[in-house]
Order: C-alpha cells, then structure tokens, then sequence
C-alpha cells in the first residue's frame, strides 16, 4: 500500500492498526493512503549502491518519485543492522 508521503506502508500505526510509514512519522502524510500509480516501465535505484530493480511496493523503503528518474528503495547492500 503507497501513502501519501510517496513510500510503501512499512509499519502499523499501534494507535489504530492501520498501515502507515515509518519513515515519515509524524508527517499526517505517513498515515494517508494513496491510489498506487502504474509501475510499468519504471526503475527502483538503492541510492547506496545503485543497484535497479523493476519499480514495487514490496521492495524494502521503497519510494515512489514521480519526478525523477528512478524510484528508490534499499538493497540491503549495507546491511540491515
């Protein structure tokens, strides 16, 4: 599920269950969902790495970036610690 804030749910709101992002908290936007646009044709970029996948919700920190080039999520290619 993308919310508002252009990053996939990644968390549940412990207040009322409900999705939410993390990341963005308290941002009112972290807790808005939002239509998810079409992915076809477009690329997700790990900023650390620059590895690119095929843009998706399910792709760790995942963020939608409509006006860039590429989406960005995280590989893992630091670490998860």
């Amino acid at each position: 599920m993308l919310m508002k804030c252009g990053h996939a749910a990644n968390a549940t709101d412990m207040k009322t269950g409900d999705p939410c992002c993390a990341i963005c908290a308290p941002d009112p936007d972290a807790y808005l969902p939002t239509n998810s646009p079409s992915y076809k044709n477009r690329k997700a970029i790990c900023p650390s790495c620059k590895k690119t996948k095929p843009s998706s919700e399910s792709l760790p920190f995942f963020e939608y970036r409509p006006t860039m080039e590429f989406d960005s999520f995280y590989c893992g290619c630091r670490g998860w610690d």
